[in-house]
């Protein structure tokens, strides 16, 4: 029996690409096709950066309803960032990663904790004016987070639950997973976050040192408690096609293009086919999707009416030198070819 998507995943396991993985295509009604090795239906991955379209865009949707705007400077919801060198920046500026803010800094290093997190990111100093360029930051998101627990009035591990993965249907959750038995392990300790702390001469004694399983393999995440805008979710391919499903009819102006005169198109957190590695010729110039560093990703092509989903354990047991967008858009020419 033919397994186009069981003998993609054979083939990167055997290449290299990465130890275990499963891959998925679904419409908004049905899984159309799914396959896992090395882990099994029941596994949690640590889903990183996907908690940004999975869990903090549909909150800001949520929040838009109750006091976010998405022109409003980030010191109206957050006094402490009043009369800072964020003043000219807008909320909207942080979910289209035009704020102008680096794309990381290890904020455990200044202490651990939201409370000690929100001070290192009032701290901050911008690389370039606010819309001027597309600058991913892990940052700004975290500061939108900040935000967003501020209009919400509680976590967002405790609203998401509630508000999102409860009426989707969805097992997702913020880490640390109870059951580690569950969990695919990522990296060894934190080797790559320590890499990138000694080359900006930042030193920092406290990193992981075994096999990271059950707990969030980012380490701002991580610092934080587990739970942040930018990463910290957890779920099986069926959480990710249960959560991702509803934006296929419904991404309203979350998956508009917010950044038409630049290079890279941005939606509110979503990223949109022009500019974007992971994409593929194929994808319908309407598609939307977002990558996540431990090898995960999630592609909707709304035209098409159709969602590719693709979790590995990439970084595991060390995060490798390779091109993973080739990958993705590999698993991508794959699953277009099954329609």
């Amino acid at each position: 029996m033919s397994d186009p998507l069981g003998d993609f995943l054979d083939r990167e396991i055997g290449e290299g690409s990465f130890p275990a993985g499963a891959a998925l295509v679904g419409t908004a009604e049905r899984i159309a096709l799914a396959a896992v090795r090395n882990a099994d239906a029941a596994s949690l991955w640590d889903l990183a950066s996907l908690t940004k379209v999975l869990a903090t865009a549909p909150l800001a949707r949520l929040a838009a309803g109750s006091g976010l705007a998405w022109d409003r400077r980030v010191g109206d919801y957050l006094p402490d960032f009043k009369r800072t060198r964020f003043e000219e920046i807008r909320v909207r500026h942080l979910a289209t990663h035009v704020s102008g803010l680096p794309a990381w800094r290890p904020l455990y290093a200044s202490g651990f904790g939201a409370e000690a997190y929100r001070r290192a990111l009032a701290a901050l100093e911008p690389e370039s004016r606010p819309g001027a360029a597309v600058l991913y930051s892990d940052l700004g998101t975290l500061v939108f987070g900040e935000i967003l627990e501020s209009v919400l009035s509680e976590p967002l591990d405790r609203a998401f639950a509630r508000e999102v993965a409860g009426p989707a249907g969805s097992g997702a959750a913020f880490g640390p997973v109870a059951d580690l038995s569950r969990a695919v392990p990522t990296e060894r300790g934190n080797r790559f976050e320590a890499s990138l702390c000694e080359r900006l001469g930042i030193r920092f004694g406290g990193f992981r040192a075994g096999v990271i399983r059950g707990e969030v393999h980012d380490g701002n995440a991580w610092g934080r408690g587990g739970v942040a805008a930018h990463a910290g979710l957890f779920g099986t391919v069926d959480d990710v096609w249960r959560l991702a499903r509803s934006w296929l009819s419904s991404a309203g102006e979350l998956g508009d293009d917010w950044t038409p005169d630049l290079p890279e198109s941005r939606g509110l957190f979503w990223q949109r086919k022009r500019g974007a590695a992971s994409a593929i010729d194929a994808f319908s110039d309407s598609s939307i999707g977002h990558t996540g560093f431990t090898g995960t990703s999630v592609w909707l092509d709304r035209e098409a009416g159709r969602i590719y989903v693709l979790l590995t354990n990439r970084v595991h047991p060390d995060v490798k030198p390779i091109d993973f967008n080739a990958v993705r858009r590999r698993f991508h020419e794959v699953a277009v070819a099954l329609d």
